[in-house]
Parts: structure tokens; C-alpha cells; sequence
């Protein structure tokens, strides 16, 4: 196995999955702020181009809102067909239409709507959909807070999306600092790229991200090991620094562990890993500053997969370079990488290339599209799963305005008709009913649309967004509201939005629902007697008379010691609710906040904020820790754990009342809970003063 396939295997376990649409710049519909600049390709080559494309009535009305259509694998819902059954042929995308652009990442999808709103599907286990959750999509779903949008681009995990004043935002896997927003944390909802603006194109690479800017100029941030960001250094950027000196940079795209960049005189230059000749200067020499690209001019787009790369030449053929042990260079050959360019073997005509992992992609001036490479779960669209040497002509495909790839799937964008404006139509009246002290469960009848198929309706509790969901039910729509509190009230609206953006009229409001009343609580206290006697055992913590929630509370402030309190529970509990309030006004690196235990004292598992301030559930059975992401924070805050022990545990995290853990399977042994510990049982140094705790069996 290569360097690089080793780092990658350690870093995901996984192959690398990038791709994306490509296409001759002068194709490209104008956002706000971009001027178009066209490659000097010579007078001849441009006038041949143009002449090819005016032959296409589907290629010219690329600025014209399409329909998407998907094809390949689909563990993951990435197909966005409500499916997760692979497909070896084009099937169009549930209930979307009036899409502009589209991207593939490793697993999921996204698409820029005409109306400037974005839609995500497929996997989202590192919160790349960005509805702020962790759950796969198997059909488009909304991007919450995003509007005015002018692009769209993904990574391996991540998102990236231009906003028409030029600045950027970013969500998903953030491990390397691929967000640019200055920090390594996960985002499951969109966040600003720190100090970018004016940028005029954006692209995504497996972990790392790069933004034009209006002057010409590249920029870059996240994952930097093998010289991915061009900057002449290996070190990881958390916000954007500049390629090199590049400047007239109209285009860019990022591979696997390598950027290519296309420049207003039609040169291309590249730089990071070169393991297989992906760069195409001749060696296979990594490159930490962009070098130029050999025997290559007159280009009008590039593309990067995995480890090959992509050049739409000024007369319609298309060069590839890099790594062809699958075919993906479509030279005819699964010999030896490629260092230089050679020909794709018998494409002319060709509008637009686009990459995915290891097959490529081309759409020829007829609107028909060509595949080539890797072919194992039907992402070529001939009909087969046989690998191809050569261009086969995808299925299906003869309007195709947009083409690019994942993974293993591809992406085609192809006309539709007129935008969607007609609303759907007024949900029905929700009701509901309370069966857990913490929950309301809803359902209403569905709402009606002329076109979609499905619906993202919108919930509000007590006027407040609480949920949103898409559903194709043509009947009745359910949906759980969580972490409410025992005998609280609350009145529910629910809305409607369709694929084009149209939200139609919100329902009657609901009639009051009711929580149940919570459980008998099997141990608390508030601290409000003023003393600790409720405790079994008290290490270094006492009564605070002056600050609580309200006060009194207990308080420990300790500098290199440890500090506890510790209760002995009446019986033995399978499993276990612990809530308390708590509030850490000082802190030096890691330390526990509380630890479930067995009755005689043994390890369960425990909450603890690790030294970046991110709360993390360890489980103190098998030493494994999983942070949360989320900050615990200054000031005061209610905490609470849920969890059951046995080898496939699951356990549940809340912070002021949002659940950060959902169903975190960890083996915590098979004893019953018995005790537990508040505070630190290490030595450490610490302020903090806990109030309001609860012990029983029920979250909420």
C-alpha cells in the first residue's frame, strides 16, 4: 500500500471520494460580482469551441434550472432516490427541480436551487447534510439558514457554499480545519470561513478547501500533510492562506491529496501528492508550491479525482494524467500512472469533464455523456459493473447540461421546464399525545404539492422552531418532540415548504398538549438544607451560601487534588438517568464532571470536559472516550447522562436540555449501576459549584 493509502486508511479507514463537475468557463452561468474571463486558447480553438456548443440548444440553456439525475452506489442514501439500492443507470433525484449546480463528495450530494437555497442527501455521520443532525438523508433535504447562495462545492465530508457578497460557509468533518472557521470542531449547520471575502469560486478537496478571490489570487485551508494547500509548508490550516504566488486563477479543483489550478493564459498548474504523476509535471515528486503542469495549453477546464486528473483542451479533446490501474485515464490501458498528459481515447466535441474517485466523466456538445475507469457498483451508467478502459456512453443521457462524481455514483443535471411557484397546501391541524415525561408525540395530515413528491415540513412549538424533517407521506405526518419537561404545556404549527422552495400556509394551531408528569425520582438534591448530608461521601467539596440556581450550591475549588461528591443508591439500575446543573468558572486541562459506578464502586462510565472545553462520554469499561463537539461553556449549565450498561451500551448526552450524544454504543460492562460521583476523583485544578441534581430513569 502507497504512503498516501496508508494515511488515509489511518485518518478514515477508508478510500479517499472526490469528483465534480468541470466545465469550459465560458459555459458557466455568471453569479453576482464574477466577471468572465475566458482562457487565451487562441483565436481558432475559442471560434471551434463556440461553434460546438451552438450546435446543443441543452448546452446553452445551461443557465436554465434542471433536474438531477443519479446513478451507482447507494449505502447511504446518496442517490437521493428514498433508496439505498444501487442503480446501474440514471434515475432522476426525489422531488427536486430548478437546480443550477450540483457537487459529489464521498457519500452524500449537494445542489444549488435557482432561488439561492441549497439541498443535501445521502451520508451524514460527521454532520455533513447540515440540517444539524447526524442522520442519513435518502432524499434532498433543506441546508437550514442558507440563502442567496451563488455556489455550492464538496469535500470528502464537508460543504461549502459562496453567498453572493462573496463571503463563504462551511459544515461538516473539520478534523484538519477544512471549515476555516480557526477551529478543529465538527459543524453540523453552516459556519463563516474566517476572514474571506470577495471570492468568486469555491472547490472542495478530500479534507481541504480553496476559494478564488476576485484579483486572481488562490487561497486554501485544512489538511496540508503531503503540501494539499500549496503554501510550501505541511503544516494543517485551520483559515484560508494563499497557494503560492498564483495569480490569474479563474479555476481550481482539488483531489484526493492534490489541487489543480487553471489559469487566465490557459496554463495549468498543480502541487501536493504526485505519488502516481497526478500532477503531470513529469515526476512523481510531492509538491509543496504549485508547478506547471507539462505540455498542457490552451486548456479550458480541469478535473480532479482521487489520484488522476482531468484537461478539456481548446479543440474538444480531453488529456488525463496520474493513476490508471482501473482504466480511469480512459487511454486504453491499466498499465503504468501517467506522469504527462495523454489523449482520452476517442472523445470529441467535448463541453464539460467531470471526476469521481477513479472514473471519469464528459458531456459532448449533443448533450450525450461518456463515462470511463472504475465501473464496480454501476457509476459509469452503461449497464453494466464492468470496469472500462475507454469512454462508453452513459445510458439515458442525451439532454445533459451537468455531469460529475462521488465515490462510486455520478450526477447528471439535465432541462426542465419553468420553476416551481405554487405552494403546497395547508397541513392539517397537529394533535398529539404525551407518552414519557419528556415527550410530545405529534401527527397531522399531510399537505399537498403539484410537483413534489416530498415535503419539508417545518415544526414550531410555542411559535419556536423545534423540528425540521422531510417526509413523502401523502397521508399523515408523524413527528416526536424530545426533552420536554415533566407537566409542561405547549401548542404546535406546522408548515410546508416543497423542492422549489415554496412555503405554503401554516396549519390551526394545536390544541394544548400536555407532558406526562416524570417518575419518581430515585435520589435529589438542591443543596437548599444547606448541608451535604444526602452524600455518602464528601472529598473537597462544600455548601456555597451565596451562589446557586438559586442558592445554596455545592462548591469545590481545589489546585491539584481531587474533589467529589459521592452517593450510594438504594438498589441496583440496568439503567440510569443523572442530571445537575453545573457551572466550571475555572479550569486547567481535562477533568471529570460526574461518574456512574457500580454498587460496589466499579467503573461504568463517566462525563467529563476534555482540555479544548468539549464535553466527551468515556466509557470506563472499555477506556473508549467520544467527544461531543459541543463546548460546555462559562456560566451555568444543566447536564444530563442516560445510559444503559452491557457490552453494546447505548448512552445519551444533554446540554440545557439539546441532546449532543444520541445513542452512543459503548461497552460499560454488565453490573447494575449503584453509585455515582460528582467531580473530579483525579487530582486537578478546578472551580466549579454544582446545584439541582436528579437521579432516575427517564430523561427529561
Amino acid at each position: 500500500m502507497a504512503r498516501q493509502e496508508k494515511a488515509l486508511t489511518a485518518r478514515h479507514g477508508s478510500w479517499r471520494a472526490r469528483g465534480r463537475i468541470i466545465r469550459a468557463s465560458f459555459l458557466l452561468p455568471l453569479v453576482a460580482g464574477m466577471s468572465l474571463i475566458l482562457p487565451a486558447t487562441g483565436a481558432g480553438a475559442a471560434t471551434d469551441l463556440v461553434e460546438r456548443t451552438a450546435l446543443s440548444e441543452n448546452v446553452a440553456a445551461l443557465a436554465a434550472p434542471g433536474r438531477p439525475l443519479t446513478w451507482g452506489a447507494n449505502p447511504w442514501g446518496q442517490l437521493g432516490d428514498g433508496t439505498t439500492t444501487a442503480h446501474l443507470d440514471p434515475r432522476p433525484v426525489t422531488g427536486l427541480t430548478d437546480v443550477v449546480k450540483l457537487d459529489g463528495g464521498r457519500d452524500h450530494a449537494i445542489a444549488l436551487r435557482a432561488g439561492g437555497t441549497v439541498l443535501t442527501w445521502g451520508h451524514n455521520n460527521l454532520g455533513q447534510i447540515g440540517d444539524g443532525t447526524s442522520a442519513n438523508r435518502t432524499i434532498p433535504t433543506v441546508v437550514p439558514g442558507l440563502a442567496n447562495v451563488t455556489q455550492v462545492a464538496a469535500g470528502h465530508d464537508h460543504n461549502l457554499a459562496l453567498l453572493a457578497d462573496g463571503t463563504v460557509r462551511a459544515w461538516g468533518y473539520n478534523a484538519f480545519g477544512q471549515l476555516g472557521d480557526g477551529t478543529v470542531t465538527n459543524r453540523r449547520t453552516p459556519v463563516t470561513v474566517t476572514g474571506l471575502t470577495g471570492v468568486v469560486q469555491i472547490a472542495g478537496g478530500r479534507d481541504m478547501s480553496f476559494a478564488i478571490r476576485s484579483d486572481g489570487t488562490l487561497w486554501a485551508w485544512g489538511l496540508n500533510d503531503s503540501g494539499q494547500l500549496g503554501d510550501g509548508t505541511t503544516t494543517n490550516r485551520t483559515s484560508p492562506v494563499r497557494v503560492g504566488s498564483l495569480t490569474g486563477v479563474t479555476s481550481v479543483e482539488g483531489g484526493r491529496d492534490h489541487g489543480l489550478a487553471l489559469l487566465s493564459n490557459g496554463e495549468v498548474w498543480s502541487w501536493g501528492d504526485n505519488t502516481y504523476g497526478q500532477l503531470g509535471d513529469g515526476t512523481a515528486v510531492d509538491r509543496l508550491t504549485p508547478v506547471r503542469v507539462t505540455s498542457l495549453s490552451g486548456v479550458l477546464a480541469v478535473g480532479a479525482g482521487a489520484h488522476h486528473s482531468l484537461a478539456l483542451m481548446g479543440d474538444g479533446t480531453v488529456r488525463s494524467w496520474g493513476r490508471n490501474q482501473l482504466g480511469q485515464l480512459g487511454d486504453g490501458t491499466t498499465t503504468t500512472p501517467r506522469r504527462t498528459p495523454v489523449p482520452v481515447v476517442g472523445l470529441t466535441n467535448v463541453v464539460a469533464v467531470g471526476s469521481g474517485r477513479d472514473h471519469g466523466l464528459a458531456i459532448l456538445a449533443d448533450g450525450t455523456a461518456r463515462a470511463w475507469g472504475q465501473n464496480d457498483f454501476g457509476q459509469l451508467g452503461d449497464g453494466t459493473n464492468m470496469n472500462r478502459r475507454v469512454p462508453v456512453v452513459v445510458n439515458g443521457l442525451s439532454s445533459a447540461v451537468d455531469v460529475q462524481g462521488g465515490r462510486d455514483y455520478s450526477v447528471a443535471l439535465v432541462p426542465a421546464g419553468p420553476p416551481d411557484t405554487t405552494p403546497p397546501t395547508q397541513p392539517g391541524q397537529p394533535a398529539g399525545q404525551s407518552l414519557t415525561s419528556s415527550s410530545i408525540d405529534l401527527t397531522w395530515t399531510a399537505a399537498d404539492d403539484d410537483v413534489s413528491a416530498s415535503l419539508t415540513y417545518r415544526v414550531f412549538r410555542d411559535g419556536v422552531l423545534v423540528g425540521m424533517f422531510n417526509s413523502a407521506s401523502t397521508t399523515t405526518v408523524a413527528f416526536a418532540d424530545t426533552g420536554l419537561l415533566p407537566n409542561s404545556s405547549h401548542t404546535y404549527v406546522v408548515t410546508a415548504a416543497d423542492a422549489g422552495g415554496n412555503i405554503g400556509p401554516p396549519s390551526d394551531t394545536s390544541d394544548p398538549i400536555s407532558v406526562l408528569a416524570g417518575p419518581s425520582a430515585i435520589f435529589t438534591d438542591d443543596f437548599s438544607s444547606g448541608t451535604l448530608a444526602n452524600w455518602t461521601t464528601v472529598t473537597r467539596f462544600s455548601i456555597d451560601v451565596a451562589t446557586g440556581m438559586p442558592a445554596p450550591s455545592a462548591r469545590a475549588a481545589v489546585s491539584n487534588q481531587t474533589a467529589t461528591l459521592a452517593k450510594t443508591l438504594s438498589g441496583s439500575f440496568p439503567n440510569l438517568c443523572v442530571s445537575w446543573r453545573i457551572n466550571v468558572s475555572a479550569r486547567t486541562g481535562s477533568i471529570a464532571l460526574l461518574r456512574l459506578r457500580t454498587g460496589a464502586a466499579g467503573p461504568v462510565a463517566r462525563v467529563l470536559v476534555n482540555s479544548s472545553g468539549v464535553l466527551a462520554l468515556r466509557s470506563d469499561v472499555s477506556g473508549i472516550t467520544l467527544a461531543s463537539g459541543v463546548q460546555l461553556g462559562t456560566g451555568w449549565h444543566s447536564l444530563e447522562v442516560c445510559g444503559t450498561v452491557g457490552t453494546s451500551g447505548t448512552w445519551d448526552l444533554y446540554r440545557d436540555g439539546t441532546r449532543i450524544v444520541t445513542a452512543w454504543p459503548a461497552n460499560t460492562g454488565t453490573t447494575p449501576m449503584g453509585s455515582f460521583e460528582l467531580g473530579n476523583p483525579n487530582a486537578g485544578t478546578w472551580t466549579a459549584n454544582v446545584d439541582d441534581v436528579r437521579v432516575d430513569q427517564t430523561p427529561g
